[in-house]
């Protein structure tokens, strides 16, 4: 019976070709949506934690109320003058500054933007002097310098066919701006951010170019050796405005990840590869109904050899058997 079961098949290539393809679209929009969504979430997540690498305690601004449930806020920023006042601090050994923004589009040379796949599009400041809070590493070029330059993520540069030298077309707050690139980078061990992008620029352009002159959004800081992160921390509370808090680098880490979830997306995509599967199902079902309504002289020439009525059932769910597991392979 698994022969015939086999030769039904072979002998119906047609049939079995096109049940196949409804399983195909359907398996391969599930595991393509889950594969999407972590591989963005594992991005996103990487780019977060090799941020605070080094850093024993992160000041950050501190939002009225939390970013949940759609009620979006923007993180306020702090005045730039905290960062003296820190670096001032007896049990401070080094400190810096940064701006950032999730917002920050690279423009292809075909003047689309570049498509990130849900991922986030970040820009960040970078100061050569303190590698040591720096999550990223050259490949190529120099540290931007100037209000006319910047160092773009490998990926970008590899896929669009940007350079060390090129103009690049870039948008944040207000119009887009063209700098030129200074250099390539990559985060510090990591192959792939997951379709994400990143820019860098020095501290004064990216303040400008991001609207937040005069203010920083986080400062990185390491304490002397033998100071515990708890006794830095309640020596920099007092010197902080109401718009900033204090936190251990690995709290830091779980506040940023709460403010960006790709659920969303994974919901959609999800909701439309269940509708492919429902329809799918009913496509395969009224097929084997329509074939095994045809060939039910086969299935009569079957009994009358010798095989009984379960031999012929399972002869029909085989075939369905074998067409699921290999339409389902193709489809992951």
């Amino acid at each position: 019976m698994l022969t015939v079961a086999l030769k039904g098949i072979a002998g119906r290539k047609v049939r079995a070709l096109l049940t196949a393809i409804a399983i195909v679209l359907g398996v391969a929009m599930i595991s393509g949506t889950y594969i999407l969504t972590d591989t963005i979430n594992n991005g996103f997540n990487t780019i977060v934690t090799n941020s605070y690498k080094n850093a024993d305690v992160v000041i950050s601004g501190e939002a009225a109320f939390k970013n949940t449930n759609g009620n979006g806020v923007e993180t306020p920023t702090f005045p730039q003058s905290v960062l003296t006042k820190v670096r001032a601090l007896p049990d401070v050994d080094a400190a810096a500054g940064a701006v950032q923004s999730d917002n920050v589009k690279l423009i292809a040379k075909n003047g689309k933007v570049v498509d990130t796949g849900g991922a986030p599009s970040l820009g960040f400041s970078v100061d050569p002097r303190y590698q040591e809070f720096n999550p990223t590493q050259l490949t190529d070029g120099s540290w931007p310098q100037g209000s006319d330059q910047v160092v773009i993520d490998k990926a970008t540069a590899a896929n669009r066919g940007f350079a060390v030298g090129d103009p690049i077309r870039i948008q944040a707050v207000g119009p887009q701006r063209t700098f030129r690139i200074s250099g390539i980078a990559e985060l510090t061990g990591v192959g792939s951010i997951g379709g994400a992008t990143f820019a860098l620029f020095d501290l004064p352009t990216a303040q400008k170019f991001f609207a937040k002159q005069g203010q920083l959004d986080v400062i990185r800081i390491s304490s002397k050796s033998g100071v515990s992160t708890e006794k830095l921390i309640s020596q920099i509370q007092p010197l902080l405005p109401p718009t900033a808090v204090v936190r251990d680098a690995n709290a830091q880490v779980k506040e940023d990840k709460k403010q960006f979830d790709v659920a969303f997306l994974q919901y959609i995509l999800l909701a439309f590869a269940g509708i492919a599967l429902f329809v799918g199902a009913f496509v395969i079902a009224n097929t084997l109904s329509i074939t095994i309504a045809q060939r039910m002289r086969e299935f009569a020439t079957l009994r009358t050899i010798g095989a009984s009525r379960r031999q012929v059932l399972r002869s029909v769910m085989l075939e369905a058997l074998v067409v699921g597991i290999m339409a389902s392979v193709i489809g992951l």
